[in-house]
């Protein structure tokens, strides 16, 4: 899939498919129309994915609820404490009214080892509330401003005539009716008008559904000093920037919170939202996504400095992405503000994007034998992004480079500053759509591969060994493709793990099932859903074939139902190379009776795989439980012994949180090896129990020395050293 070439071709001589761009496919069908209208009335377009499921559950408890938890170990908080292990923040919302908060709580472990979560430190949304409104720094992005400026305070003197078109509206396509710069103070704010021409709110703060707090401290440490001394500065100063939790909420805005007492350091409003502010003013308001996706941040190279940026996706409020600079977020103006924003108006084929984006460096070409570097988000192109465009040609997934130094005013340019691997087209009857990818990067930190799965339960890899624009293959086959014991596709939304495998290459880890809509929820669509293990060896030669069941060693779940915990069991055996297993499946019990189903990423440590899948609950209001394994990451298998699958109620998806305990050393064996016993705690937390639930997870390696090796000559290799 790489490509050697170091200059870039122009998009209109390389041939593509699939996910072709609007320019490119008007010119393909011109010249053929007859083969594309035939290749249109014979695929259709993909049945949309709802974006409903925590929103229509809520109806039973008067919409309020809790978002998932982030637990930021203390050690990273630098807060201190002889019991505490945490500092957990966490948003709650009230869909009825549209307000929310978020909240700092310390996660405390007991003299018995266990753990609780103590009352809150603070709460953001009543802080908020007694900020001045027009004191708050709220800003957007303007590339069109007459001072050229691309980010400007989102106060209604300061926005393009674009923006305060839209603002001046009570609604898309309705006359103006003057009120432009009063939507505007109110949400900021201002609650003068609440009541009369504007709604009231129960909290200026919004509420936050599916978005997930994002704790921003230090630098990453990527490169040491002798590498890039610029960047070992750039580290120094984020040793002294104040942390930030960053909160997307359904107010319009991306929020960041100083993490020590919850003030807003700064807000910014994504201006792909400009014609759906409104009706948040409306006294008719019905509740609807805003900024409620996926956050990531990263280190990047931008215009020579080494900046912090964090990308953000509007999830199921808009079809896009944006990135900051959020280097020094208490000065966020002074930066270099909003860097871009980038919608399915730049790019038919992006829709909502439900999965972090990352940031990773990538080799873009070879210059006077030199390599030449360049910062990108990496996306894949989400849900639905065949449903609002009106894109001829059938429905697939695409994998988005977009360069994190392109000029906040420079258009977007398909293989200059942003690149789309697109993958071959799918079943026609199926959603699609590609998710987050799993990134591999090399010694020097630059991305050589990356995996990523797609609704239709597609695995796979793009190759970036080569130069820009790394093409993609029209005849390429994915790695794998899950499907279950009678041949259904079963689809992947989630981000894939990949570790190391014992004969080289890698294991990507992932589950399969997806629970976007109410309608996921019904008995009658319930289907046998698993989670996986695939060896690839990027080395290797590529396949002419799939993966598929029958390359895998089948892990079994004995006695699930019922609420037990489970045995995972099956035969050892090595994974990957000639003759072996190519991974390992493991067929969730409760599929079919209760709908199980994984659709949050695992977490690693010490080699072992911790994930929880969701059972949803079939009645409208009840809650959906949880079961939690730990397994080991290359065999599949549960680690000595032990039983999992543990069965935990009141489930909200979201990765769970591994406290590392204290190391133990046991005594020194006689051939001088020692052996540590390390700890583990897995905590879990509920949607709507303060408490959350744990299990504890040991495992012993070795250290000191591992063996003896006797070696008769070591006097004769000395002296042939020495000489």
């Amino acid at each position: 899939m790489g490509s050697t070439n170091n200059v870039p071709v122009p998009a209109r001589t390389r041939p593509r498919h699939g996910g072709l761009g609007a320019p490119y496919r008007r010119q393909r069908c011109a010249a053929a129309a007859f083969v594309c209208g035939l290749h249109l009335a014979a695929t259709g377009a993909p049945p949309a994915v709802t974006i409903d499921d925590r929103v229509a559950a809520l109806a039973c408890t008067g919409g309020s609820g809790q978002g998932p938890a982030l637990a930021v170990p203390a050690a990273q908080t630098g807060a201190s404490g002889a019991s505490l292990e945490a500092s957990v923040f966490r948003a709650t919302f009230d869909t009825s009214n549209g307000s929310g908060t978020l909240t700092r709580s310390p996660l405390v472990r007991g003299a018995a080892g266990g753990v609780r979560l103590l009352a809150p430190q603070w709460n953001a949304a009543d802080i908020l509330g007694r900020a001045p409104p027009a004191e708050r720094g709220i800003y957007t992005f303007a590339a069109d401003s007459a001072a050229g400026s691309a980010t400007v305070p989102f106060a209604w003197e300061n926005l393009p005539p674009s923006l305060q078109s839209a603002l001046d509206r009570p609604a898309a396509g309705a006359e103006e009716d003057g009120l432009g710069a009063a939507r505007v103070a109110f949400l900021r704010g201002d609650r003068a008008l609440e009541g009369t021409q504007f709604r009231r709110r129960a909290s200026v703060q919004g509420d936050a559904v599916h978005g997930a707090p994002l704790y921003l401290g230090a630098g990453a440490n990527l490169y040491s000093a002798p590498t890039d001394a610029a960047y070992a500065a750039f580290y120094r100063r984020t040793q002294l920037r104040t942390p930030v939790v960053y909160l997307g909420a359904n107010d319009g805005m991306l929020h960041a919170f100083d993490a020590n007492n919850g003030t807003e350091m700064f807000a910014y409003v994504p201006a792909m939202l400009a014609g759906a502010l409104p009706g948040l003013t409306s006294p008719a308001y019905v509740h609807r996504p805003y900024v409620d996706g996926p956050l990531a941040a990263g280190e990047a190279l931008v215009d020579g400095q080494w900046r912090s940026v964090l990308v953000a996706s509007p999830g199921g409020g808009a079809q896009g992405l944006f990135a900051l600079d959020v280097t020094d977020p208490a000065n966020f103006a002074a930066g270099l503000g909003a860097l871009w924003e980038f919608t399915e108006r730049d790019d038919a084929a992006l829709g909502n994007v439900m999965q972090a984006a990352q940031v990773a460096r990538l080799k873009v070409r070879t210059r006077s034998g030199r390599p030449e570097y360049r910062h990108f988000a990496i996306a894949g192109n989400g849900l639905n992004s065949y449903m609002a465009d009106a894109a001829p040609g059938p429905a697939t997934g695409a994998l988005f480079l977009l360069a994190l130094d392109k000029p906040a005013a420079e258009p977007w340019t398909l293989d200059t500053n942003y690149y789309r691997l697109d993958t071959p087209p799918g079943e026609p009857d199926l959603p699609s759509g590609l998710g987050a990818a799993a990134l591999v990067a090399g010694p020097d930190n630059t991305l050589r591969h990356a995996y990523a799965a797609d609704l239709q339960g597609n695995l796979w890899r793009f190759d970036f060994t080569g130069s820009a624009p790394w093409t993609t293959d029209p005849a390429q086959v994915p790695l794998f493709v899950a499907r279950d014991a009678l041949g259904r596709r079963q689809p992947v939304a989630q981000q894939p793990k990949v570790v190391y495998a014992e004969g080289g290459g890698y294991l990507i880890l992932f589950g399969t099932g997806s629970l976007y809509g109410r309608s996921e929820r019904f008995a009658a669509r319930f289907a046998p859903q698993s989670f996986y293990a695939i060896h690839d060896d990027p080395s290797g030669r590529g396949r002419s074939t799939p993966l598929g069941r029958a390359d895998l060693v089948e892990r079994r779940v004995e006695a699930g139902g019922g609420g037990a915990d489970v045995t995972v069991s099956g035969l050892p055996a090595t994974i990957g190379g000639a003759g072996r297993p190519q991974g390992w499946s493991l067929d969730f019990a409760d599929s079919a009776r209760a709908g199980e189903r994984s659709i949050v990423s695992a977490a690693l440590a010490d080699g072992r795989l911790f994930f929880a899948t969701v059972l949803p609950g079939q009645d409208a209001c009840a809650n959906s439980d949880s079961r939690q394994y730990e397994l080991d990451a290359l065999t599949g298998l549960t680690t000595d012994g032990l039983r999992t699958g543990a069965l935990v109620h009141d489930y909200l998806a979201g990765q769970p949180l591994l406290l590392r305990g204290a190391s133990t050393r046991e005594a020194r064996r006689p051939n001088g090896r020692i052996d540590v016993l390390r700890s583990t705690t897995v905590v879990q937390f509920g949607a709507t129990e303060l408490a959350p639930s744990a299990t504890a997870s040991s495992v012993k390696l070795p250290a000191g020395r591992l063996q003896w090796r006797e070696v008769p000559n070591w006097r004769e290799l000395h002296r042939a050293a020495a000489d």
